[in-house]
């Protein structure tokens, strides 16, 4: 008798486990979003991700929960995650800045140089003085370096060039010689520091 008594205390224990997530089942999907995004903003991605998740799974029309995936995948450096998820974000609002820019990000980090500059641009174009209000750290100009970054790696200098120059007016280089595309190099690093 006493064994089953501990045969169903263990039981107990491993189904009551088992069943918390970290999220309550009563919340609807919107107030998982916000949970979602507090979580972010603390720098806790795991329960971030865990929220923005089950909001999805519960409403898989909301693109603001994709783009919180999005960002928290790109946190935890999971950057296909990152790129499906703001994928889907924009499949649901193609005007959805915060999900540009992050994919821009994702595929700048993914190395994936012309698709960071196409997402950046659309970006900019939505949103020319985007800041990103769950990080208030990122804004327009790390989109502005990002596309100095992103030109630089596909050799396309002038771009660069014209990139680096809306976040620093006073600087020149003659990107046709080697000295010109170094001296912007060691420009886009400073940025880099200083943006």
């Amino acid at each position: 008798m006493k064994l089953f008594k501990y045969i169903i205390l263990i039981l107990f224990l491993i189904f009551a486990c088992d069943a918390d997530n970290g999220t309550d089942p009563d919340l609807t999907a919107e107030e998982l979003i916000a949970q979602g995004w507090e979580n972010f903003e603390s720098a806790d991605y795991s329960a971030a991700l865990t929220s923005f998740e089950e909001a999805i799974s519960k409403d898989e029309t909301i693109a603001d929960a994709f783009n919180g995936a999005g960002w928290t995948n790109g946190r935890l450096t999971n950057l296909t995650d990152a790129v499906s998820r703001f994928s889907s974000a924009i499949t649901l609002n193609a005007n959805l800045t915060d999900a540009h820019a992050g994919l821009a990000f994702a595929h700048n980090a993914q190395k994936s140089y012309q698709s960071a500059i196409n997402s950046a641009n659309t970006a900019i174009g939505l949103e020319s003085d985007w800041d990103f209000s769950h990080d208030e750290t990122l804004d327009y100009k790390d989109l502005h370096l990002l596309l100095a970054e992103s030109y630089f790696a596909t050799l396309d200098f002038t771009s660069s060039l014209a990139q680096v120059q809306i976040l620093n007016p006073s600087f020149t280089a003659d990107v046709n010689t080697f000295d010109g595309r170094s001296a912007l190099a060691a420009e886009i690093e400073r940025l880099r520091q200083s943006v």
